[in-house]
């Protein structure tokens, strides 16, 4: 596991700081994949294939002229991974305290 090694002279303050802004970033993360969620099981239902299944095997032609939909449906899906993938990395910070402070 990488290290990022941040110096200040207010370490209490600048981690409390940093553990607040990564909590309300995790907070908004998971807001806002909730709703892309809804957004697309309404998709797949719709459809009756996962939203996984739609990016890797179809087309726009296969939405019988949807094109508009095809594209907001490959949007939202696209923007559902991004966020997982920020959401994830957030995640796994751990904070290690230094035994020099």
């Amino acid at each position: 596991m990488a290290e990022i090694i941040l110096k200040t002279d207010y370490p209490q303050k600048a981690y409390e700081f940093l553990s607040e802004a990564l909590s309300t970033e995790i907070s908004r993360l998971e807001y806002n994949l909730s709703s892309i969620r809804k957004r697309l099981l309404k998709f797949e239902k719709k459809y009756q294939i996962t939203s996984e299944d739609f990016i890797k095997n179809w087309t726009a032609e296969d939405l019988k002229g949807n094109d508009m939909e095809y594209v907001g449906w490959a949007g939202e899906y696209r923007l559902s991974v991004d966020l997982n993938d920020r959401l994830n990395t957030l995640k796994n910070i751990i904070h290690v305290p230094s035994i020099l402070s």
